[in-house]
């Protein structure tokens, strides 16, 4: 009965944003599962791509204070490594299939709002932090450089948690505007809809999405 029920549906039907809607977000279904390992990689190369430039930049600004070019070259350069292979993973698990029997255990904010929010907080207490040493650095003429590393570690925050948690909340959403125009996409989950039982024997649907 679940084999009829699962092929007898066209991945179309699957796919509508109107069914996603009244199907609670929290319910099982392989095109939910496919689309949140997906995300979970996504977003683990996200803070790759971003980190890349993170580490020029930090490179640059420590290079400008100290006068001493070898940061750029140290941090800039394995800096343009990262977000080139991070780049290169993004790609990649975007235009393919995850293993969902290899899932990547994601413990950050799920979702934009909690990402803004945890990054939101973390950035409080380092402001709270960082207020302790403002008058000490105002004395000895530093307050520009304490108020570089604080904006580093902020971005440092954006980069590590807000920027994955975008791509982790849009995971289902940018799953279904790509299997509308990436024919090798659509032709993967159509082969795997072909074959997909529900591996536990219950009535795990193979969407909605």
């Amino acid at each position: 009965m679940l084999e009829s029920y699962a092929q007898g549906r066209p991945l179309e039907y699957w796919l509508s944003a109107d069914l996603a809607k009244v199907s609670p977000p929290q319910a099982p279904s392989r095109l939910r599962q496919l689309a949140d390992a997906q995300g979970a990689l996504a977003a683990a190369w996200s803070g790759a791509i971003g980190g890349g430039p993170l580490m020029l930049l930090i490179g640059t600004v420590v290079s400008t204070l100290t006068g001493n070019p070898a940061w750029v070259l140290s941090l800039g350069l394995p800096g343009i490594a990262l977000g080139w292979l991070g780049w290169r993973g993004w790609k990649k698990v975007r235009s393919r299939l995850p293993d969902t029997n290899k899932l990547l255990i994601n413990r950050g904010p799920g979702s934009a709002k909690g990402g803004v929010w945890a990054t939101l907080g973390m950035a409080g207490l380092l402001a709270a932090g960082f207020a302790l040493a403002v008058p000490s650095a105002f004395e000895r003429g530093s307050l520009a450089t304490l108020s570089g590393v604080y904006f580093m570690m902020v971005l440092l925050l954006v980069v590590g948690i807000l920027i994955p948690s975008v791509v982790m909340g849009r995971a289902r959403e940018s799953f279904r505007e790509r299997l509308l125009v990436d024919p090798d996409l659509r032709r993967a989950v159509e082969a795997d809809m072909a074959t997909w039982r529900d591996p536990h024997g219950g009535s795990t649907a193979y969407g909605p999405l």
